[in-house]
C-alpha cells in the first residue's frame, strides 16, 4: 500500500500556500491545520454578489462576474462543508436561488447568458446541459430540504416530487456531473424517501463509474468521485478497485506538488494556463490531501491537526 510520505505532503502544502488560491490556502488551514473558519468566508466573500449568488470565477472554468447556479452550487458545497455555519452566506445563496428559479424548467439555467461574454471552457455555453435537469437542479432541491425556511413547503415538496418523477421516468441516468447532483440531492433526504430511488441511484452510478482503471480515458467517472471515505455509501461497492486507485493518485502527484487537471478548455490559452489551469491544481490538491486523510493513507511522519 502506498502512503503519501512526509516530503510529499510538504510539497503540496506549500503549493497550496504558495501557489493556490486564497480560498483553498485558507481552507487547508482550516481542515488541517486548527485555521480559523472566519478566513475561509473572508476570502469566499469575494465571490458572492450583491444579489446573494456567487460567480467571479469560483468555478474555476467559467471566469463569468455575474452570479450563476453552477458557481453557487460551488459556494454551498462550501459552505454546508463547515462546522461553524455562515448563516448569513447560506441565506443570501438561498434568495439567490429562489429569485433566479425558472417556473418553464422547474428548476435553473445553471449559467446565465452573460457568462458568453467571459472567458471561460468550450463546454460552457448557455444552455449547456439543459436536457440534464438534475445537474443543477437536484442539487438546489437539496439545499431547499436543508434549508427549508427558504421556501415554501408546498415549493420544496413539488420540486422534490418532480426530481423523483424525472429520475425515474426521463433522465438517461449517464450524465456523471448530473449523477453528482442527484447524490448530494439523495444525502438530504429521509431514509425511506431515499428507499424509494436508491435502485435509480444505484444504476446512475453504475452507469457514469468506470470501475476498471484500464478501461478509464481522459475525464471520466472513477470511484472515488462518489466514495470520499470508507463510511461512504458506495464504498462496499468499490472496495476492491479503491486501494489501487489511492495508489496510483498518490503516484500521480506532480513535481511541484499539485495534482493537475486531466483536461483543458481549447481556447482562450492564456488564460486557461496562467489562471484557471493553477486554481484547479490548487482545487484538486486540497481534494486529494481530504482524500488521503480519509482513506488513512497519510504518512506516519505527516503531522496534521485535526479539526
Amino acid at each position: 500500500m502506498t502512503m503519501l510520505d512526509e516530503n510529499q505532503y510538504e510539497k503540496a502544502r506549500q503549493f497550496l500556500l504558495k501557489r493556490g488560491r486564497k480560498l483553498e490556502a485558507a481552507l487547508f488551514a482550516y481542515e488541517f491545520e486548527q485555521g480559523d473558519p472566519s478566513e475561509v468566508y473572508r476570502q469566499l466573500a469575494a465571490f458572492q454578489n450583491a444579489d446573494g449568488g456567487f460567480g467571479h470565477g469560483l468555478e474555476p472554468d467559467l471566469r463569468c462576474e455575474d452570479s450563476s447556479a453552477l458557481a453557487t452550487t460551488t459556494a454551498m458545497q462550501i459552505l454546508t462543508g463547515m462546522n461553524e455555519r455562515n448563516t448569513e452566506m447560506i441565506e443570501r445563496a438561498m434568495q439567490y436561488f429562489a429569485s433566479s428559479y425558472m417556473e418553464s424548467r422547474k428548476g435553473w439555467d445553471i449559467i446565465p447568458k452573460s457568462a458568453e461574454e467571459s472567458p471561460r471552457a468550450f463546454w460552457w455555453e448557455y444552455g449547456a446541459f439543459e436536457n440534464n435537469w438534475g445537474n443543477p437542479s437536484a442539487e438546489i432541491v437539496g439545499y431547499l430540504n436543508q434549508f427549508p425556511s427558504s421556501q415554501s413547503p408546498e415549493f420544496t415538496y413539488q420540486l422534490n416530487t418532480y426530481a423523483v418523477n424525472y429520475l425515474n421516468e426521463s433522465c438517461d441516468l449517464k450524465e456523471m456531473h448530473e449523477m453528482q447532483c442527484y447524490l448530494r440531492w439523495a444525502d438530504t433526504l429521509s431514509e425511506d424517501a431515499f428507499n424509494q430511488v436508491s435502485g435509480k441511484l444505484d444504476e446512475f452510478v453504475d452507469n457514469c463509474i468506470i470501475r476498471n482503471a484500464e478501461e478509464r480515458q481522459g475525464y471520466s467517472g472513477y470511484p472515488l468521485m462518489v466514495v470520499k471515505s470508507p463510511q461512504s455509501r458506495y464504498y462496499a461497492k468499490y472496495a476492491d478497485v479503491i486501494p489501487g486507485d489511492l495508489d496510483r493518485m498518490i503516484e500521480a502527484q506532480e513535481e511541484d506538488g499539485s495534482w493537475a487537471p486531466n483536461w483543458a478548455w481549447g481556447r482562450f490559452d492564456d488564460i486557461w494556463e496562467m489562471n484557471a489551469k493553477v486554481e484547479w491544481q490548487g482545487v484538486l490538491t486540497l481534494n486529494a490531501l481530504r482524500t488521503f486523510r480519509n482513506f488513512g493513507r497519510l504518512g506516519e511522519k505527516v503531522r496534521i491537526k485535526e479539526m
